[in-house]
């Protein structure tokens, strides 16, 4: 034994980073569970173990398969031996005893037959610790409930975070937990003080659930309507509204270009000028290259006609845009949300971004396009206002498939994704479909939080995600409860599987109650629409009525229905 620490078994066999273990003590056996998370037993799925290098440190691994040595021995009925259990674990890292350290990565092997005991306190402590100044408290240890999650909240915050699982899942629910725990539960290292926190959260709202999440007492909180949001087009330079405009650069993008410029000099502004009047300004800019040409008599160029039809499908889609007219509001305004946002004391801003898709490209395009020009121009600031986008429903926006029809959003939040950290901006990424997602948005993602996924495209990209010494953490995705979650990359110290702090007061993503809203029958009187809850009711209802009627006098003539 090793300072009474629990030893279980030894080494027999080893492969790579896989070792196998069998079970020698008797005790031990009866103290099995092939189930994770139990915190009753000694070993168990997921359990992390150690053994003993001959440099006196300790290579540390995770449990991954427990099983019967004698399953497949058709006499095993008979055998009674205390050694038949073998455990499968992949090393994950080494801990230092006199450095007080973990260290992942693997550089050392143990030797065959060396001991295997189970992880004290203070090895798990080291594994999970996040080694840096300040930690956010995100769940507990689901192999422990007594042990605390924590995060780097510099990483988490600070580059980019992607957060999957199906709908149901309590993906909601674990942001607004996150992001509660910004003032709550952020804490120094070194003495365990709180810290105060005035964050800067942007929350495109799909479905309008966050509103409850975040007390007004407790955050700064500001909600802006669709009707408020106001994105200044004018802002784009000219490559950008080809792109926004669908010009092709054969012959609609010098004309745009030209188009762009005459309405700019009219309006004696460098930048600013009126959408609404980019058609007509289009045809007349045709009409003068018509002109030119039947007047040059050893050049003649095209007719009007052959210019209108070069240019026809980008006529039509911005006479198209301009007709909506809560899109064109919008856009064509002097006003600016964004510098509006960034200039402001507002620590959360929900976006209500009930959006259809078409407008939804616009919006984030535009969006995104001003909180990068605004970042960019504020980044030599001595105090940078470091800004946390949340875009949840990210697949809606942000989607691989319809790069062709709707690229817009993926443009500028693709753009974000690779440059936004240096300028201060770091992105949420929060979707139940992320084999939709745009692949590089999701590879610029630093830190994942992983709930229950099913569907086998998003198991795929799941897959992608994890290190090779996190792949038997796969098997488990697919079987985890609500709320449950696993956690991997460089915000948290271990790969492992967590249960997420309740958010409170949550938001608005409960689970419908479809019988309750089922049994519930309506009586109509007259005009009088009446709820009844079940039959007694019912008859309560016409016990009343009688009751009523029997009060008044009615004549011969009446009609009582």
């Amino acid at each position: 034994m090793l300072n009474n620490e629990k030893v279980f078994g030894k080494i027999v066999k080893i492969e790579g980073i896989h070792v196998l273990i069998e079970i020698t003590e008797k005790d031990i056996a009866n103290k099995i569970s092939l189930f994770m998370g139990s915190g009753d037993f000694a070993v168990s799925i997921n359990k992390l173990l150690f053994s003993v290098l001959p440099s006196g440190k300790k290579v540390v691994g995770r449990i991954t398969k427990i099983f019967d040595r004698n399953m497949f021995d058709q006499n095993s009925i008979f055998i009674n031996a205390s050694d038949r259990f073998l455990i499968e674990a992949d090393l994950i890292g080494i801990h230092d005893d006199y450095l007080k350290k973990f260290d992942s990565g693997i550089n050392h092997y143990p030797i065959i037959g060396s001991e295997v005991y189970a992880v004290n306190e203070r090895i798990q402590k080291a594994v999970l610790d996040i080694g840096s100044k300040w930690r956010i408290e995100v769940g507990k240890s689901f192999n422990d409930p007594n042990i605390s999650i924590s995060a780097n909240p510099d990483i988490l915050f600070g580059k980019h975070l992607g957060v999957f699982g199906n709908t149901g899942t309590g993906k909601t629910c674990t942001l607004a937990s996150i992001i509660q725990g910004i003032k709550r539960r952020i804490y120094k290292n070194i003495d365990g003080s709180k810290s105060e926190i005035s964050p800067k959260i942007i929350i495109f709202d799909s479905n309008s659930e966050y509103d409850r999440a975040f007390s007004r007492e407790e955050f700064k909180v500001r909600i802006i309507t669709k009707n408020e949001l106001k994105l200044p087009h004018y802002h784009l330079n000219f490559s950008e509204y080809y792109k926004f405009l669908g010009a092709s650069q054969g012959v609609q993008a010098p004309v745009l270009k030209a188009s762009i410029k005459q309405l700019r000099v009219r309006e004696n502004d460098g930048k600013k000028f009126k959408l609404s009047d980019v058609p007509t300004e289009i045809k007349k800019y045709l009409m003068d290259q018509a002109v030119k040409g039947a007047d040059n008599e050893r050049n003649k160029t095209f007719s009007f006609s052959q210019w209108y039809g070069w240019n026809a499908t980008m006529i039509n889609r911005i006479e198209r845009l301009i007709e909506d007219e809560d899109l064109i509001s919008m856009i064509e305004t002097d006003l600016n949300t964004v510098e509006e946002i960034l200039q402001s004391d507002d620590e959360v801003i929900l976006i209500q971004a009930d959006f259809n898709k078409d407008e939804l490209d616009i919006v984030m395009f535009l969006f995104s396009k001003l909180i990068y020009e605004w970042s960019i121009k504020n980044r030599d600031n001595q105090k940078k206002n470091h800004v946390l986008i949340l875009f949840e429903e990210a697949h809606r926006y942000i989607n691989e498939d319809d790069a062709e029809e709707y690229k817009l959003g993926s443009f500028y939040i693709e753009r974000l994704a690779r440059e936004g950290r240096k300028f201060g901006i770091s992105l949420i990424i929060s979707s139940q479909r992320p084999s939709e997602l745009s692949t590089t948005v999701v590879s610029q993602c630093n830190s994942f939080i992983v709930h229950r996924i099913t569907n086998k495209r998003d198991f795929d990209v799941i897959n992608k995600i994890l290190s090779t010494n996190n792949q038997n953490l796969l098997s488990i995705i697919p079987g985890l409860e609500k709320q449950y979650a696993i956690v991997v990359g460089e915000a948290f110290g271990y790969s492992d599987v967590i249960k997420l702090f309740d958010a409170n007061p949550t938001p608005k993503s409960d689970d419908p109650e479809v019988i309750s809203n089922w049994n519930y029958t309506t009586k109509d009187i007259g005009d009088v629409q009446v709820g009844l809850d079940n039959e007694s009711a019912l008859d309560e209802f016409i016990r009343e009525i009688i009751d009523h009627t029997q009060t008044k006098s009615i004549d011969s003539n009446d009609d009582l229905e």
